[in-house]
């Protein structure tokens, strides 16, 4: 599905989907059990923006570094981990892994 210059795979249909979840969790004042909602969305947000962008991304390494950003907005604020995910996808993307 193309919306404006971006491509949205069934994969980011769910994230579409978790961000209106997370926007609705947010309005309501309700936070998941050990993540904050606002983290949550701009990850959820930055994954969307790259996938968005390059659709033809290897699923598997993406997947990775979006799970090991996840798990480190447990111990870490989201400014770090924004640092972590934009410089690993920038040398993965040097390094032709993804």
């Amino acid at each position: 599905m193309y919306i404006g210059p971006f491509y949205f795979d069934t994969k980011e249909i769910f994230l579409l989907v978790l961000s209106v979840l997370l926007v609705l969790a947010m309005n309501m004042g309700w936070n998941p059990v050990w993540f904050s909602a606002r983290d949550m969305f701009t990850i959820t947000l930055l994954i969307l923006f790259t996938k968005g962008l390059l659709p033809a991304i290897h699923n598997e390494a993406f997947f990775m570094v979006a799970v090991a950003a996840l798990v480190l907005t447990l111990y870490l604020p989201i400014f770090q981990v924004v640092l972590f995910y934009l410089i690993s996808f920038v040398l993965f993307r040097l390094l032709r892994v993804i």
